[in-house]
């Protein structure tokens, strides 16, 4: 099921979008979606890791019990791979 929004966007946006649009032979939505999906997908893990980093660090300061540095280069290990895999995904 596809949705239709209305975006008001500066002339400038417009006018490179419309024109990145015609080189790639695609229609304007399916650039801007094309190039949203991952943007939107980068912002969501940014802000799942910022809720569980405070979620880790109230959980910290009500106990005392704190996280081991293996646990914290694994949990930077997980983003940098979503990272990568978004990354990889507006390459491809």
């Amino acid at each position: 099921m596809t949705r239709q929004l209305n975006l008001r966007v500066d002339d400038e946006f417009a006018e490179r979008l419309e024109r990145l649009s015609r080189k790639m032979g695609r229609s304007m939505a399916a650039v801007l979606e094309s190039i949203g999906t991952p943007a939107i997908e980068a912002a969501e893990a940014d802000i799942q890791f910022e809720a569980e980093a405070l979620a880790a660090w109230e959980e910290y300061e009500l106990t005392g019990t704190h996280v081991t540095a293996e646990a914290v280069n694994a949990m930077f290990d997980d983003a940098l791979g979503r990272a990568k895999s978004i990354t990889e995904k507006q390459r491809g």
